[in-house]
Parts: C-alpha cells; sequence; structure tokens
C-alpha cells in the first residue's frame, strides 16, 4: 500500500511569522507553529455508520491505541482467510506494541507489523495467504484492508493492514462501474494467467499476446462500456460511494475484511499527525497496545 516515492515539502509562506526577540526578527515556519494532533491524544471514540452493503454478526476487533480506541467489525463469511489471520495474530499478541508507521492525511494510516522490530513478518500461517477481493466488500470510508508485503501486493498478505479514510465522491456516474470492472477483469485474468503457468512454462510470445489482450479489453471499457450484468452488480455499490466517499481505486486489488463501526474520527485524527516528509511516518509514534477480540459490543 505505501507509496515510497519521496515528497518534497512545500514552503507555505502565508505561514511565516515574525517574532520580535530582543530586538531581532525571527523567522518561524508553519510546521514549528502549528500544533501536532498527537499532542491531543487519547481522543474519545465516536460511534461511526457501516456503510458495506452485506452483513456480519461479528466478531469484533477493538483496536486499543494510545490515539483512543478503533473497533472494528470482522466479516469472516466474506474475508475468511484475512479474519482468520487477523484474529489469531491478535489473540497472540503479535500486534502489541507495534506501530502505525505510516499516515497520509486524510487517506489512511498503516500498521500492523510486528511490534518486536527484530521479528519477522509473518501470517498466522508463516507464509503469505492469498486475497479475497470478489467479496461483496468494498473500500468506503472506513474500511479496514489488508496491505499486502511491500510493493508486491497481490496475494501477499501476511500481517501488515490499512485503516482508510478517503471519502472522495465520484464526479461521474460512470467512473465507479467502469474502475470497479476493470480492476475486476485484471484480476480474474491474471488468476486465469497464474493457472495456466502452474500447468506449463508459458514463453515470452505467450505472455506478450496475455498482456495485448487484456489491453484491448481495458480499452474497449472506453469505448463500449461494461456488459450490463456487471452494471447490475456495481450499482448499488456506485450508489454507495456517491454517498460516503471512499477509495474505489482500490477495489479488487486488497482484500477488505472489516468496517470501522466505532473510533472513525481517531482514525482520521492519526492520519492528521505529523509525518516525516520523506517516509511519511508519525513523528510522535502512534501505538497499537493491545487488540481485543469480542462477539459483541455492549451498547
Amino acid at each position: 500500500m505505501r507509496n515510497k516515492s519521496k515528497i518534497i515539502p512545500l514552503v507555505c509562506l502565508a505561514g511565516l511569522t515574525a517574532v520580535l526577540v530582543t530586538g531581532c526578527v525571527k523567522k518561524q515556519s508553519y510546521a514549528e507553529v502549528s500544533p501536532d494532533v498527537a499532542d491531543s491524544f487519547p481522543i474519545k471514540a465516536e460511534p461511526a455508520e457501516n456503510p458495506q452493503l452485506v452483513e456480519s454478526d461479528g466478531p469484533y476487533a477493538i483496536l486499543h491505541t494510545t490515539a483512543g480506541d478503533v473497533t472494528i467489525l470482522l466479516y469472516p463469511e466474506q474475508a475468511p482467510k484475512a479474519v482468520e489471520n487477523f484474529i489469531g495474530l491478535a489473540k497472540e499478541g503479535y500486534y502489541n506494541g507495534s506501530l502505525f508507521y505510516y499516515a497520509k492525511r486524510g487517506e489512511l494510516t498503516q500498521g500492523g507489523k510486528p511490534g518486536d522490530p527484530e521479528a519477522e513478518e509473518r501470517s498466522l500461517w508463516g507464509d503469505p495467504f492469498e486475497d479475497e477481493v470478489d467479496n461483496g466488500l468494498y473500500h468506503f470510508k472506513g474500511a479496514v484492508a489488508m496491505a499486502g508485503d511491500g510493493g508486491n501486493t497481490r496475494n501477499s498478505n501476511l500481517s501488515q493492514f490499512y485503516l482508510l479514510v478517503r471519502e472522495e465522491i465520484p464526479e461521474d456516474d460512470r467512473i465507479i462501474p467502469a474502475n470497479c470492472y476493470m480492476n475486476d477483469l485484471m484480476n480474474l485474468r491474471l488468476n486465469e494467467l497464474e493457472e495456466l503457468s502452474k500447468e506449463k512454462e508459458l514463453s515470452k510470445e505467450e505472455i506478450q499476446t496475455f498482456e495485448d489482450n487484456l489491453n484491448k479489453e481495458i480499452q474497449a471499457i472506453a469505448t463500449d462500456g461494461i456488459p450490463s450484468e456487471y452494471e447490475e452488480k456495481y450499482a448499488p455499490v456506485a450508489a454507495r460511494y456517491r454517498q460516503v466517499g471512499g477509495a474505489w481505486g482500490l477495489d479488487y486489488g486488497h482484500t477488505v475484511f472489516g468496517q470501522i463501526v466505532e473510533g472513525l474520527n481517531v482514525a482520521e485524527a492519526i492520519t492528521q499527525v505529523k509525518v516525516s516528509a520523506e517516509e511519511r511516518k508519525p513523528k510522535k509514534d502512534v501505538v497499537i497496545e493491545s487488540v481485543e477480540i469480542v462477539d459483541k459490543i455492549i451498547e
């Protein structure tokens, strides 16, 4: 999930102030005078609406963090492997003491590396496990999803996850169905390619032919639209994105396995802390102290 490209800080001239100190004028940058949201932690968690289109009776995961509590409704029927992995690691205490090591304002925060910095990242079973992406769960605001292993995100799930707070609303009703169909199509075709490669070693020419055909299918979306059955499939998804916003570009690429139902305001606050320019790591540690798994939430 992380974008490893370097971020070049912009200088905000409006944030420069002059302060008279013993007869001298001292310039202070906006970064020096603006407060860090992290200074207000912990904050009280507030209830959040659940926009997902499928139902779940739990269980729930409560992230007890130094920023405040974040309660996540898990979806074991829709994402059985991701949920089993998350619950199993949580019960082992794997996440205890780990950091939210990446935060992008108004977008997401990512964590889930082992709390012991010397420990190697792993899944509950040790090895990476496959994505569960066509499961009725989408990247609406408040979604919780598997992050994959570094730059190689496909079927590379271990322990990392992210809390999504983005709430972009599509400007065109056609964007969501077209995007979902494209990502869904790419996922389907790549699965077919992987199955074919298990049967025989593919030549460069065969791989090139596959890529060419896939590109033609993708380009045809702009000219021909998408099949009617997919229009019907994505219609309620598009309607919900128009209501609550989210990050539809991540659909069918990362496994959504939970939804924040309390403490979305906490997750949003984590994305707003001051971070390092290059890695977007919070300057003041935001720590997952423990993860509590419960069957029901008592009102």
